[in-house]
């Protein structure tokens, strides 16, 4: 172990928990002498990682740190990511389970692991999810900001795919304040007779959804009765997914 190196990752550790800490401060943390210190704060001054406060002298986390932040956020790949929590998810309840993302205005599947049954239900990569009456289309909408949402009703033409589809805007608007307040969404039959869907939010590292893990299946073997042995599997893997990419804050 290259011990500055240590001592300098340290310095940015211990900053990371406190607004602003002095030479001296921090020379007592690390139990080095203040020359040490010094040496190491000039060197991460220069690359950006720390910056010192001209009235108090004291030195906090720099532009540099957040720069870094979002080059790692910026090169996570969540489907790479999701997959192992996909793949036991599936293992778990048996049925196909998909990832979605939100872009323009619209939600797509981007990955799927199917099913192993013979009777299954299964999506296209890359096909988008009516926003209105899918699991996965309710369960991003449900979280956008306001504004948006009502845009988007306002936009969308709410077809009738089955008899069970919601077809106006107020009974959409009352679903997705369920959705908020349970933490999942359902499509009860509403896009297709004989087939049910679960879907769960994923948050991003500023709390954000953008994308969901959904499941789903036929309605004989994903019923009302076990419905709860489904939601809790599902809101579980959504919860992981969300941890790996950053989510850090409690719902």
């Amino acid at each position: 172990m290259i011990q500055s190196l240590d001592r300098g990752l340290e310095i940015l550790f211990i900053l990371s928990e406190h607004k602003s800490k002095g030479v001296t401060e921090l020379a007592n943390d690390l139990q080095v002498n203040k020359s040490t210190v010094f040496r190491l704060l000039e060197t991460m001054e220069k690359r950006g990682l720390i910056q010192q406060d001209e009235r108090t002298a004291k030195y906090r986390l720099g532009i540099g740190v957040l720069q870094i932040s979002d080059g790692l956020v910026r090169n996570l790949d969540i489907i790479s990511l999701s997959r192992p929590i996909m793949k036991q998810l599936m293992d778990s309840t048996k049925e196909s389970v998909h990832l979605c993302t939100f872009s323009s205005d619209k939600v797509y599947v981007v990955d799927q692991v199917k099913s192993n049954y013979a009777m299954k239900v299964s999506a296209a990569i890359g096909q988008d999810e009516p926003i209105h009456c899918s699991s996965v289309g309710k369960c991003i909408l449900a979280y956008l900001p306001e504004e948006r949402i009502e845009r988007i009703l306002n936009e969308t033409e709410f077809i009738p795919y089955t008899k069970k589809t919601k077809t106006t805007k107020e009974a959409i608007q009352k679903e997705l304040a369920e959705i908020r307040a349970g933490g999942y969404a359902i499509d009860d039959e509403e896009l297709s007779e004989g087939v049910r869907c679960l879907a769960a939010p994923i948050y991003n590292h500023r709390g954000e959804v953008k994308n969901c893990i959904g499941i789903s299946g036929p309605s004989l073997r994903i019923c009302l009765d076990n419905i709860d042995f489904y939601i809790d599997k599902i809101k579980a893997a959504a919860d992981s997914i969300s941890y790996s990419i950053g989510y850090r804050n409690s719902r």
